[in-house]
């Protein structure tokens, strides 16, 4: 009887054993990586979704191939488009969503050169065609940026002033890189995250409806280790304050991937005496664009067309 009982005792712990080591696994072999190793998406995913649209080429004949390599020698594959007209009203670079690709900025570009704007687009590293492994949410992302701007300045004479619009992950990069590079005279972040730390917490709730913060803070630390980076030094909300240029924060109220809430205090925490809210009505987190329609085209554009000028008047 008594062998009985241990056998008993022994398989009721059995699962708790094989949970323990589970997510011990997962927290050292999978949600790290999961964060910072994003799905790459090529060009063939792309042509199911905009088979029109995959380079310049379908709206321009101005555009050039714009590759340069960052300080850790990662190459980034890119364009510059030029605008479509002879006199420019600068340049805006235009950074990508996460697990997305420069291809789908395109329909962004050919709304700014259509404009009178040139366009940067070009892969974050660890997306797409660009090299590198790691994805750090803006951490080296924002220098990323920057280079571009180095390179732009010297190959392309006469493209500044610079701008700059981000989706998501591209918007809490935009943030960032505002805040650290006064040659950005403006800028639009569309649909960002306060923080890193929070945005995860909340995916990781969204996925496996677990409330607890102890497994991917667990994650994030070695998360840290792998991509050499600070998880709590990515935080949107808190360069905010340091951003003076003129901003816009765009945010689709139906949003469920990252909650307008936090477009919100990104918003309330600019410095900058020239910031707009703009909340789309009924929009989610991927259609912003196509909800906003017309209203969305006027409201970026007229943007753009104020700051890039120098002009802080109200229109």
């Amino acid at each position: 009887m008594r062998r009985f009982f241990r056998i008993l005792a022994i398989a009721s712990f059995l699962p708790v054993i094989l949970l323990a080591v589970g997510l011990y696994y997962a927290i050292e072999n999978v949600f790290p990586y999961s964060a910072i190793r994003p799905h790459r998406c090529t060009v063939a995913e792309m042509a199911l979704s905009s088979p029109n649209l995959l380079t310049p080429a379908a709206f321009t004949t101005h555009w050039e191939e714009f590759d340069i390599t960052v300080e850790d020698t990662i190459r980034l594959k890119g364009w510059f488009v030029l605008a479509s007209v002879a006199q420019n009203r600068g340049t805006i670079i235009l950074l990508h969503g996460i697990g997305s690709c420069k291809i789908s900025m395109l329909s962004m570009a050919r709304l700014f050169v259509g404009n009178g704007f040139n366009c940067i687009l070009y892969d974050a590293r660890a997306h797409g065609e660009s090299g590198g492994i790691n994805c750090t949410f803006g951490y080296y992302e924002k220098r990323d940026l920057s280079s571009c701007i180095d390179s732009a300045v010297v190959r392309f004479p006469g493209s500044a002033p610079f701008g700059v619009f981000g989706d998501s992950f591209g918007a809490a990069t935009a943030i960032q890189a505002l805040a650290a590079d006064r040659r950005l005279v403006c800028g639009i972040a569309e649909s960002p995250f306060a923080t890193l730390r929070g945005v995860i917490h909340e995916y990781f709730r969204q996925m496996y409806f677990i409330p607890l913060n102890f497994i991917p803070d667990a994650a994030l630390l070695r998360s840290e280790r792998i991509a050499r980076f600070q998880v709590d030094s990515v935080s949107p909300e808190r360069d905010a304050r340091k951003i003076t240029q003129p901003t816009m924060i765009v945010h689709g109220s139906a949003d469920r991937k990252i909650s307008p809430q936090y477009g919100r205090r990104v918003y309330d925490n600019l410095a900058s005496e020239h910031k707009e809210w703009f909340l789309v009505d009924g929009a989610g987190h991927s259609d912003i664009e196509k909800v906003g329609g017309a209203q969305y085209e006027l409201r970026i554009i007229g943007f753009f067309r104020r700051y890039m000028a120098g002009n802080h008047q109200t229109e």
